[in-house]
């Protein structure tokens, strides 16, 4: 009986956490908004991403990582979370801010511009140690 119950636990376990990684990837705006969300750069230790939304446009259900934000071209952005609470944030061009990690939300652009914002999510901040040598060659070889 006790081998049941911990074969079910340990499955029960798995499936929880295979599902999880699905969901991530389901609510990956560069995989759900392709035509709103441009990857720009990646590496193991961040993702740059070019974010435009047209007037009038509504995004689909996504997550965000934590991050900095950079609004290229600003404007009036409708975020609405998961609960049903709304609010607009009001974009202005040349605006930097860090964003912590943000739930489960959609925005809808309910200005008259187009909203352009460059993302640079943080994916582990432990391991950000800069191998100089590797950055200087890179940059000579251009």
């Amino acid at each position: 009986m006790k081998i049941i119950s911990i074969f079910s636990m340990t499955a029960l376990l798995l499936v929880s956490f295979l599902a999880r990684g699905e969901i991530n990837e389901v609510l990956d705006p560069l995989v759900i908004s392709p035509e709103q969300y441009q990857l720009k750069f990646e590496n193991e230790h961040v993702r740059v991403v070019e974010y435009e939304i047209l007037p009038g446009e509504k995004e689909k259900w996504h997550v965000h990582p934590a991050k900095v934000a950079y609004v290229l071209s600003g404007g009036k952005l409708k975020i609405t979370t998961e609960n049903g609470e709304s609010f607009v944030a009001d974009e202005h061009e040349g605006e930097v801010r860090w964003l912590g990690e943000v739930g489960k939300h959609f925005g809808e652009n309910v200005g008259s511009t187009t909203i352009r914002v460059i993302f640079i999510e943080i994916k582990n901040i432990a391991q950000g140690k800069m191998d100089l040598n590797s950055y200087l060659k890179d940059a000579t070889e251009k």
